[in-house]
């Protein structure tokens, strides 16, 4: 497959003139999966090609654009996944996370949250049917 560099007026007609050639341009459009705007680019591709193949080669030219496409999606250069930093501190007591303390109720992060084990425990041991806190929603 040719990417949209390499598609000169003159390439693409002498890939069309010739009937040997199982090359067919075609036009690719993707959207970013956070504010919809859309890359559309010319493709050359052949009928041996899977649809996944074709949105692979459109993904790699994207990304010479600026765009993030990987596993989390399609993102355009505005709406580019942040890596996501793991907080340091419990958002709820503000105690610094103690990996080590891996106790029911201790200061090691609770899963990927923003609070530790202790407050996560703490604020699940109410029996007050309309509570809710941050942790709890």
């Amino acid at each position: 497959m040719t990417t949209p560099e390499s598609l000169t007026p003159e390439a693409v007609s002498a890939i069309l003139r010739d009937p040997s050639s199982p090359l067919y341009p075609t036009q690719i459009t993707v959207y970013c999966d956070e504010c919809g705007t859309e890359f559309t680019a010319d493709y050359m591709v052949t009928t041996d090609q899977t649809s996944s193949e074709r949105l692979e080669a459109a993904r790699a030219h994207m990304r010479t654009q600026g765009w993030q496409c990987d596993r989390t999606g399609d993102h355009c250069p505005q709406d580019k996944a942040a890596p996501n930093p793991q907080p340091a501190d419990c958002a709820r007591c503000q105690q610094p996370f103690d990996s080590t303390d891996t106790r029911f109720d201790g200061r090691a992060q609770h899963r990927d949250t923003q609070w530790c084990r202790r407050c996560t425990d703490n604020c699940h041991d109410t029996t007050d049917a309309f509570h809710i806190c941050v942790i709890c929603r």
